[in-house]
């Protein structure tokens, strides 16, 4: 057994321990508690561990964490077949636990793809070992980091956050519903920087809350906080700037917050029936129910809550979902094979029926040419795609006669390639298309201080190419239009807020005279092929075991729209 699986056994000894430990005080004080109102109180966390609450007095023996791991919540917050709270009409677990669990929220710190590549971006400047890992660990396992800051210590690195059972848990219960709202929607809150204090209160969007019971078992104080539903609140880590050696200017990875801010969808100024916040696209709104249940599995006594939503954080990653799946047991993913599919189906129908539009229009047929524009639309508040810059959109269109294919661009080989396509990176942006080479990738290309295209995160220091499609309402003297203004579009004057028009101008194959049918696709990915390529010069074993997997699993894109026309015969 190597020396990370070790560690891994070790965090899953004392998560168990732990957890059989707060079950037994939780059995012996609470289990047949059904009415919030009887349920004992206390003031602190010291007098609830005096009561013998195991979860509250196992936090103050290991050295007053701010945070408990999500088991602790579930106790509460998960469904039970005994309890109608958290269950819809059609009895489906829709619990903050439930459909957390599967998300790569929760995974975050298992995510195999991160870990590769922030270990190769270590192996390739150990210098910055620090000061790398210090940076990631703030998303991607936030109670250690946070707890670190609370503590006085230096920000942990990866050895540290492997030793912790809360980083584990990855972005968790007790970190955005501790984030005070403060510095939100500022510079200041951006990179992770949520303001999280010891202050053992926890924020919900309902208002009076009752509290008895979550102070007894856990020692922490329920409060609404408006804050708690914010886009603001999402801002902190999908928000991101890398610093960059030599450049006062840091270099801009991911901005969905700023790009919504640019668009129709915004809610920050008034709020129009076009505005939609975060959670109103990411967390489904499942209904009217109890938000809670008891320790023992049946229901508490307590108000009935409307538009509770999902924790289901539907993003565009099902590839990974899948991957999670696939790979559980060597990931250590809790979450069931069941939770993780719905996630991913979920995902894809979020994709395919929610994230963009595509129109044939203006068919032209004459002197052995066909010509026609392909009308895009963006259906999402922010830039499609968004978020981590691998990911990439494009656009696949086939012209057929009968069963023959007279024209064909933008397909992908079974490895997730695009065929006919030398460097994918190269690609420049196209408005007029008028051969098969010549595909239409909406993406983000950074560049090294050498100017080459780079797919090593450490390296980016600006973007050369960033044809991403704009929200709806997008201007260009909007808020931060400076830093998500398009690159490389100059001269497409129908690239603007809210999607773009492409013309295909084609040379027909001489004698073709009957009916044409036109078939386009808006296809997707979150991992091209490119930024796994990108690894496979790694020494690391994050990098080879993460190419392992990445390598065995099916590469077939996502599809986000589809449109067809049949053209007449001449």
């Amino acid at each position: 057994m190597g020396a990370v699986q070790r560690l891994r056994y070790f965090v899953q000894v004392m998560k168990r321990i732990s957890l059989a430990l707060g079950l037994l005080g939780l059995a012996i004080s609470c289990a047949v508690a059904t009415d919030a109102t009887t349920a004992p109180t206390a003031s602190d966390a010291s007098g609830a561990a005096s009561r013998g609450d195991a979860s509250v007095a196992l936090r103050v023996e290991a050295g007053k964490s701010a945070f408990l791991d999500a088991q602790r919540c579930a106790l509460c917050h998960s469904h039970s077949p005994r309890a109608r709270a958290m269950t819809t009409l059609g009895g489906d677990d829709v619990s903050p636990h439930g459909t957390w669990s599967a998300t790569m929220m929760a995974n975050s710190f298992r995510d195999p793809y991160w870990r590769a590549q922030m270990a190769h971006e270590v192996e390739v400047e150990p210098h910055k070992k620090a000061e790398i890992e210090g940076l990631c660990l703030r998303c991607h396992a936030p109670t250690e980091s946070h707890q670190a800051r609370l503590d006085r210590r230096p920000p942990p690195t990866i050895e540290d956050a492997l030793l912790s059972p809360l980083a584990q848990d990855g972005v968790s219960c007790t970190v955005c519903h501790q984030a005070q709202p403060t510095n939100l929607g500022t510079p200041a809150s951006f990179s992770g920087q949520l303001d999280i204090r010891d202050e053992q209160r926890i924020f919900g969007p309902y208002a009076n809350p009752s509290t008895g019971p979550m102070r007894m078992h856990t020692g922490y104080t329920p409060e609404q906080g408006a804050h708690i539903s914010s886009s603001a609140l999402c801002a902190t880590c999908h928000t991101l700037y890398k610093p960059v050696e030599g450049k006062e200017r840091p270099f801009l990875e991911q901005a969905p917050y700023l790009e919504w801010r640019n668009s129709v969808f915004s809610d920050e100024g008034a709020r129009t029936d076009e505005s939609r916040g975060c959670v109103e696209c990411h967390m489904p709104d499942e209904g009217s129910m109890r938000i809670a249940r008891n320790p023992g599995g049946r229901d508490f006594n307590i108000a009935i809550r409307d538009n509770v939503r999902s924790h289901a954080m539907i993003g565009g990653n099902a590839f990974m979902t899948d991957l999670l799946r696939k790979h559980r047991d060597e990931l250590q993913v809790t979450a069931s094979d069941a939770a993780l599919e719905r996630v991913a189906s979920a995902t894809r129908a979020q994709l395919a029926h929610s994230t963009a539009r595509i129109d044939v229009r203006n068919v032209q047929r004459e002197n052995g040419r066909l010509q026609f524009e392909l009308a895009v639309e963006n259906l999402t508040g922010h830039k499609l795609p968004s978020g981590y810059p691998s990911r990439r959109a494009w656009l696949s269109v086939e012209v057929r006669a009968g069963g023959t294919t007279l024209f064909e661009s933008g397909v992908v080989d079974t490895e997730g390639r695009i065929s006919g396509v030398a460097d994918e990176l190269a690609l420049p942006h196209f408005d007029v298309v008028t051969s098969p080479e010549q595909v239409i990738v909406y993406e983000m290309v950074a560049v090294d201080r050498h100017g080459e295209p780079t797919v090593s995160l450490a390296e980016m220091v600006e973007h050369r190419k960033d044809t991403r499609l704009l929200p709806r309402g997008w201007r260009s003297d909007g808020p931060h239009a400076d830093e998500t203004a398009p690159v490389g579009t100059q001269g497409d004057d129908d690239f603007s807020g809210g999607g773009d028009v492409v013309t295909y101008a084609l040379a027909l194959p001489e004698g073709t005279s009957g009916e044409l049918l036109i078939i386009a696709r808006m296809l997707y990915q979150t991992i091209p092929p490119a930024w796994a390529d990108g690894l496979r010069d790694s020494r690391t074993q994050e990098a080879q075991d993460f190419l392992r997997m990445y390598d065995g699993m099916e590469k077939l894109p996502e599809t986000l729209a589809t449109a067809a026309m049949v053209v007449p015969a001449q």
